[in-house]
């Protein structure tokens, strides 16, 4: 959660700072501001959550403040402290919005109070970014994978399920910037920065601009990533597939094996079914059994060592999941070659 102090009285406002970062609950970022214009500015770069201000400062009072942050910022919320027991004052900074007033000199345990207070109201705007991982994470594979159609089923599939619902604009802006800086950063993980020409602005735009926007720069992301390749891609599943015929004599795992292609445990073990119509499991074993049947040809080698090169150092499992994939033991297969 983001927090604009706006006071121009320096000793005042270092006091303030100090009470806001003493609240037991931690806030991500603390802002100040001398006046109201610069506070606006303020509004506009770092999208704050929570005001408090003064009322009484030049250029911009702190009561035209209000009546800009109620026209322009709805969803921010607003705390007033002033030194002027003034109650239409009062009633005007209500008026606008206004969720706290507080009076001069203000105590740390005021300010505790109008936080509490405020952070309770306003639970429902705060976002966890926690529920839109999953949908970026599956939006950088997306992109890596050069699915553009996954892409686009995604962010069509946000709009309806009504992903950003409850948020205000600048709460939803806000997700999408930080979601892609997720999916730069991941693709810069995996070896490769994309270059961000435009970014995401929140001002005098709607929802629907601002989903548009972000579809816009994953455009320009995946076109940059489809012609650095210019062809030269590896599949994920061939990969994958070809690291574990190269490996059929070592326990390689699904997670070392999605990790070794850069994607997700999860979502490699879905895709591979999804490609190869058979589980990575399944696929292992039969690539293993193939093996042992050519081996199995060769008569200078022992049916345990052929069960000890395709990855069974215990002899019975060979032997058991062998005849469940073949229909015959190793020997009896052996046999039909005519070799004892």
């Amino acid at each position: 959660m983001r927090v604009l102090i706006v006071e121009d009285e320096p000793v005042i406002q270092k006091g303030l700072v100090k009470m806001v970062q003493r609240y037991p609950a931690s806030f991500s970022a603390i802002y100040t501001a001398d006046d109201g214009e610069s506070a606006l500015e303020m509004i506009r770069r770092e999208e704050p959550h929570l005001v408090l201000t003064d009322l009484r400062m030049k250029r911009m009072d702190g009561l035209e403040l209000c009546e800009r942050i109620h026209h322009e910022f709805s969803h921010v919320q607003v705390a007033v402290i002033s030194g002027y027991n003034d109650f239409q004052y009062a009633q005007r900074a209500i008026a606008y919005g206004v969720k706290r007033y507080l009076l001069k000199p203000v105590t740390q345990q005021d300010i505790h109070n109008a936080l509490r207070e405020i952070i309770a109201g306003m639970n429902e705007n705060i976002v966890s970014l926690q529920k839109y991982v999953g949908w970026a994470e599956k939006l950088e594979e997306s992109i890596w994978m050069l699915q553009k159609g996954d892409m686009d089923r995604l962010l069509e599939e946000s709009e309806r399920s009504c992903l950003f619902s409850g948020l205000h604009v600048l709460g939803m802006t806000s997700v999408l910037k930080d979601c892609l800086n997720m999916i730069v950063g991941k693709l810069a993980q995996r070896g490769w920065q994309p270059q961000i020409s435009s970014g995401l602005s929140s001002s005098d735009i709607g929802k629907k601009e601002a989903m548009d926007a972000f579809g816009a720069v994953l455009d320009d992301i995946f076109t940059q990533l489809q012609l650095t390749r210019k062809g030269k891609f590896k599949d994920p599943i061939e990969e994958a597939k070809a690291f574990i015929d190269m490996h059929l004599s070592e326990e390689v795992t699904l997670e070392e094996v999605a990790k070794r292609v850069g994607l997700t445990r999860t979502y490699f073990s879905a895709l591979f079914k999804k490609m190869t119509g058979e589980t990575f499991v399944h696929y292992r074993i039969k690539k293993r059994i193939e093996e042992a049947r050519k081996l199995l040809a060769v008569p200078a080698l022992t049916i345990t060592d052929i069960a000890v090169q395709v990855g069974y150092e215990d002899y019975p499992h060979f032997t058991k999941t062998f005849k469940n994939f073949v229909g015959m033991s190793p020997s009896e297969y052996r046999s039909s070659f005519g070799i004892e």
